[in-house]
């Protein structure tokens, strides 16, 4: 399926709530189940190499969920993955990890023939992956020439939107938006988590300088997001809000009342 961003907006029918992905939980099976609840509903993150599996079971060997699969059928587990999802009544979206771009190509391609999005992880903070100078690593300078060339070798080999998951305060704001900039032409929309460090609510700040700086891509607001007056507050700087502990807490009657009146909600910028 090819779109750009207006066809975005225009297929979440004014759904404000993006499904965040999670680690070990955000799958098919587990999107099914939310049905004409969320604009996206996004799975992974999924592995799409063998350097960055092998991580992935280091975590889970130290009690973290992640997802294990034999890479060798990548195609067929995300085929099957992305069609659970559809019943969802949601576009899809797929969170990717590799550390080689070349082994990871048909896996990206697999993901390019049969989802809505492909959404680079730039925000995993787990020190097997970020070991790797992946995950929230991509988002310093000096790994902004390794980001800008998986995008380019994205870009040439799928006609899906390219989103990026990141992760705010873990560089400057205008590190950030440097670093941005120096790959523009390569993503059609970022999902930033609002990370505030030492506090307990999202950095609107941070997300507004994002939003401002990139007018022109879809922005996905994440972080704390329990309530239509916490949506509506972050949804003032960016299209969507993406939310994921509180649908495992079942705190998701206020998604169904924000659809409702959604309509009425507008950005700043």
């Amino acid at each position: 399926m090819c779109f750009n961003n207006q066809n975005i907006l225009k297929l979440c029918k004014n759904k404000k709530v993006v499904l965040a992905p999670m680690a070990g939980i955000t799958d098919g099976k587990f999107c099914k189940n939310y049905k004409d609840l969320f604009a996206i509903v996004t799975i992974g993150a999924y592995d799409l190499d063998n350097i960055t599996q092998l991580a992935s079971e280091k975590i889970v060997k130290r009690g973290r969920k992640e997802f294990l699969y034999n890479l060798n059928k990548f195609d067929e587990l995300i085929k099957k993955e992305i069609n659970d999802a559809r019943k969802s009544n949601a576009l899809v979206s797929v969170n990717v990890r590799f550390k080689d771009i070349d082994k990871a190509l048909n896996n990206i391609k697999s993901i390019g023939k049969y989802a809505d999005i492909l959404e680079l992880n730039c925000h995993c903070r787990q020190p097997e992956i970020t070991q790797l100078s992946i995950g929230q690593e991509l988002l310093k300078k000096e790994n902004n020439i390794i980001l800008k060339k998986f995008l380019e070798k994205i870009k040439l080999n799928i006609n899906i939107p390219v989103f990026l998951k990141v992760r705010a305060n873990f560089v400057p704001v205008n590190e950030l938006i440097n670093n941005l900039n120096n790959v523009r032409p390569y993503f059609n929309g970022l999902h930033i988590d609002c990370f505030n460090p030492g506090k307990n609510y999202p950095d609107l700040d941070y997300l507004k300088e994002i939003r401002y700086n990139f007018k022109d891509k879809i922005i996905i607001g994440n972080n704390s997001i329990n309530s239509i007056e916490d949506a509506e507050k972050m949804l003032k700087y960016c299209d969507f809000v993406s939310v994921a502990r509180c649908v495992l807490k079942g705190n998701i009657d206020w998604i169904y009342k924000l659809n409702i009146g959604a309509q009425n909600i507008g950005r700043i910028y």
